[in-house]
């Protein structure tokens, strides 16, 4: 529908109330709610921030100008914020508010396994989707890649893992969980510290014991 469909007729309000989860209720036309479901769509399934030539493509707008003019509104209504040319969702209106911490993975001795969520992390990390998950890092296996403990390590699930990808993973019958740099061969899997004070780890084609969390998709480091 082009723009010009959502011209008020004579005596009607084209207005739209939205309640977000945050509890903050904003009064939005209809496309200014259209152009914010294209964006939280996209940041919760793809875990990125859609271009503005984007939105006006999905909701078949000719110029992207009047996707910018609608971003402008709802910045003014606290739905978007923006730091110079980077837009992002306002916390606030987020159907998903953040990341959350389902335990600890060792860089070090693998730890035994809790995955009870913790907390969550910001969501204003760009890497935010749908089923990824943090968890702190503990120990200094993987420090020589600049990976210290308390950092917190986002894994997603779904990411196919490839040879030397950083991995989380479960192992041994307590389901000990640690990460390390992934690698497959013929008679199975080597999991690889980066510190030399480390032995690397290796496990049979097939054994049970080990089960992949997931793969490292980013990290985060509080200060």
């Amino acid at each position: 529908m082009s723009e010009q469909g959502w011209q008020q007729g004579p005596g009607r309000t084209n207005k739209a109330t939205r309640s977000d989860p945050g509890g903050i209720t904003e009064e939005l036309t209809p496309r200014q709610q259209e152009v914010l479901e294209v964006i939280l769509g996209c940041v919760e399934q793809e875990g990125r921030f859609p271009s503005i030539r984007e939105i006006a493509s999905r909701l078949r707008l000719a110029s992207p100008a009047t996707v910018f003019q609608h971003m402008e509104a709802l910045e003014t209504k606290g739905c978007l914020r923006r730091r110079g040319r980077r837009w992002m969702l306002d916390p606030k209106v987020r159907r998903d508010q953040g990341i959350p911490i389902v335990g600890r993975v060792a860089a070090g001795s693998p730890l035994t396994a809790v995955e009870q969520i913790e907390g969550q992390l910001s969501a204003d990390f760009l890497g935010l989707r749908k089923g990824r998950f943090g968890v702190r890092v503990v120990g200094d296996s993987m420090s020589g890649e600049g990976i210290l403990e308390g950092d917190y390590a986002i894994v997603d699930p779904a990411a196919t893992i490839s040879n030397g990808d950083l991995v989380v993973a479960y192992l041994g019958e307590e389901q000990e969980v640690t990460i390390k740099r992934f690698f497959k061969h013929p008679w199975g899997i080597e999991l690889r510290p980066a510190n030399p004070r480390y032995e690397t780890m290796r496990v049979c084609e097939g054994d049970p014991s080990l089960r992949m969390a997931g793969k490292v998709v980013g990290l985060m480091r509080r200060f």
